[in-house]
């Protein structure tokens, strides 16, 4: 095929930016050229008294370009033995097409064969000087595999000489001096890069590389961030990204800098709650960090115990620390709650899942029901007002998202653990790693693989996270996460207890405690007072006599009988403060330490509760909200027979 032009002032309207230039006759060349390739294929140009005369070669590309893409498509799939065969018999078919040579020569070097590629990279110069990529990669080879940068640098050079405004060349460049120790070189090509195009996301991957090279870990760590942002696709750029990242950020954390960062954050906190704030060591604990609020442990301070063994738990120090500070803002609004745990029972479950399994699985569910939403806004806080804690939280969160990625996705837990736990237990954790995503760019979502239902709901959920953090006010992390659990339905999986209620109650058995001059053996106060009890009372109320029920209060009826006035009295606290931490009814296997040597079901349990606070307390009764006043009338009609 051939197109004539002749060369006058519309030619230049119909490629403006040789008009630009000054009309200038090699820029009109190069912008016709490119206009006019088709994939490798270049058009033939001669110009002759003023006449431009260009020549496509159709035939050749009508029948050629549709292999051409299959081997470039069997190069991205990385089969380069199928790509080799094709690339070669095209090579036989039209050795004059350069960029087949090169293809062919990026094939070679992929597979090892670094001295045949250079060979391949040569035809395809020889075939067309000016092939850039073929220039480019042929330096690539010289400088990593050879070794021999100068000669490197006259490919480069020339691949800038035909076309200086390449920004993709100028970048690869600067990362082979970079690997050379040429740093000042490599800057100048790489801000040269930046003025062209500073989008390019491998321009940036550049710039981490040479801040690390000059040990600027800070920098490096930064801009290694913003090139995971700036490249979505998780290809070797991104992985190269992010180990950069993870590696500045390891060189970055010290143990001295963290501790001063949670001393600062103490002492303010200390200030905003009004109590002290205690950090001790415990190298026995089991997790990296933990908490114990002042309020909770009957204390005057509050603790926090951390594993030095962990090393970012500096990260984890200042996580515990933030929640503190959200549970203190909640306070002071009158918002804050407690969590509470409910002991499930163990229905419909294979057969090879082990009860401890089983009991673990749920409370590990519990604490992402719980942790979840709060977790969210503690990490956005520390991120918007912590930025010398970015390194240490960048490892720490990527750090437990991959544990968490492993608990829900590793083979052996998914041949025990029941399916519906551990898909809601995902979701949850797609949330976390949707977080991370938008704060670091590090996109960890496919390697939980999720289900299209899994991710939508956790995409969901990070939604109304981010539509409650733009007018969070205090407290609001709890209403998020009653909403999460009911949309997961695990809403009866636990309670929240109002703080003020807790104290009250907390108030109302230290008052009969002390009345009664009762020291109760065995039993820890400082557990949250359960709502379970409105729960449950809901379900049964206007039923018919409960017989279950009955029978155990006229068996507490006959053991109290035999006992005094003061015994029923502190058998009637310790039945309420166990009932108050959470009794599964239908459990069993519970113990009242001061009834020895016996053990009880959830409804023993219930029935002991009852009927000594009818005995002990009876002016307090109706405060236990249990509507079982017809069983006990029945139990001590059956007594009395």
């Amino acid at each position: 095929m051939h197109i004539i032009h002749q060369i006058n002032d519309f030619l230049f309207e119909l490629f403006p930016k040789a008009r630009e230039t000054g009309n200038r006759i090699d820029v009109l060349k190069q912008e016709i050229e490119k206009f006019y390739t088709i994939g490798p294929f270049k058009p033939m140009i001669t110009i002759v008294h003023g006449i431009i005369d260009i020549t496509i070669e159709g035939e050749l590309i009508e029948k050629h370009n549709n292999r051409y893409r299959t081997v470039l498509d069997l190069c991205d799939a990385r089969r380069f033995t199928e790509a080799k065969k094709h690339i070669t018999q095209l090579i036989k078919e039209a050795p004059h097409i350069s960029e087949y040579h090169r293809v062919l020569g990026q094939i070679l070097s992929e597979e090892g064969n670094q001295d045949e590629a250079i060979n391949s990279l040569i035809d395809a110069l020889r075939w067309d000087p000016k092939n850039e990529w073929a220039l480019i990669m042929t330096g690539n080879i010289l400088a990593r595999y050879q070794h021999d940068i100068d000669a490197a640098m006259k490919y480069y050079e020339r691949a800038l000489q035909h076309k200086p405004d390449d920004y993709a060349s100028l970048t690869f460049i600067a990362i082979n001096l970079i690997k050379f120790g040429k740093n000042e070189t490599a800057r100048q090509y790489l801000d040269k890069a930046f003025e062209i195009n500073p989008a390019y996301p491998n321009m940036y991957f550049a710039f981490a590389l040479l801040a690390e090279a000059e040990h600027n870990f800070k920098e490096a760590f930064e801009i290694a961030v913003v090139a995971l942002f700036k490249n979505p696709r998780k290809d070797l750029l991104y992985q190269q990204s992010l180990q950069t990242a993870a590696k500045a950020a390891h060189e970055i954390i010290d143990a001295e800098v963290g501790g001063d960062m949670v001393n600062a954050f103490a002492a303010r906190l200390e200030d905003v709650c009004g109590k002290k704030i205690v950090i001790e060591q415990d190298a026995t604990l089991e997790t990296a960090t933990k908490i114990e609020f002042a309020e909770n442990h009957d204390r005057a301070y509050h603790l926090v115990k951390y594993n030095p063994e962990y090393p970012v738990v500096h990260h984890l120090i200042m996580h515990e620390l933030t929640h503190l500070l959200l549970a203190t803002q909640a306070r002071q609004e009158g918002k804050n709650k407690l969590f509470v745990r409910y002991d499930l029972n163990k229905k419909h479950l294979p057969f090879s899942l082990e009860k401890e399994d089983y009991t673990a699985l749920v409370d590990r569910l519990n604490e992402q029901i719980y942790n979840t939403p709060i977790d969210l806004f503690i990490e956005d806080y520390l991120f918007q007002n912590y930025p010398d804690l970015m390194p240490y939280q960048f490892l720490s969160l990527l750090d437990l998202i991959q544990e968490r990625i492993h608990a829900t996705t590793d083979e052996k837990i998914l041949t025990i653990a029941p399916p519906a736990i551990l898909s809601k237990s995902k979701t949850f954790n797609l949330v976390n790693a949707f977080h991370f995503l938008k704060r670091y760019g590090v996109n960890l979502i496919e390697e939980h693989n999720p289900t299209k239902t899994e991710r939508e709901q956790a995409e969901k959920f990070y939604r109304e996270y981010e539509e409650c953090r733009t007018r969070h006010t205090p407290g609001d992390e709890y209403e998020l996460l009653q909403s999460w659990a009911k949309q997961l339905n695990v809403q009866n999986y636990f309670s929240l207890v109002e703080e003020y209620d807790f104290q009250e109650n907390n108030d109302f058995l230290d008052h009969l405690c002390a009345e009664t001059k009762v020291n109760l053996p065995g039993i820890d106060a400082n557990h949250p007072a359960d709502k379970k009890m409105q729960v449950f009372t809901e379900a049964h109320q206007g039923k018919d006599i409960n017989m279950a029920v009955t029978r155990f209060m006229v068996e507490a009826l006959q053991y109290f009988k035999n006992l005094s006035d003061p015994e029923i009295n502190k058998i009637a606290l310790q039945t309420g403060l166990i009932w108050g931490d959470g009794i599964n009814l239908n459990g069993e296997g519970y113990s009242v330490p001061l009834i020895a040597g016996k053990t009880f079901t959830g409804y023993q349990v219930l029935a002991y509760y009852y009927v000594s606070w009818a005995q002990a307390f009876p002016e307090y009764l109706e405060q236990l909200q249990l509507p079982f006043e017809k069983e006990f009338e029945f139990a001590q009609e059956m007594v009395r027979m």
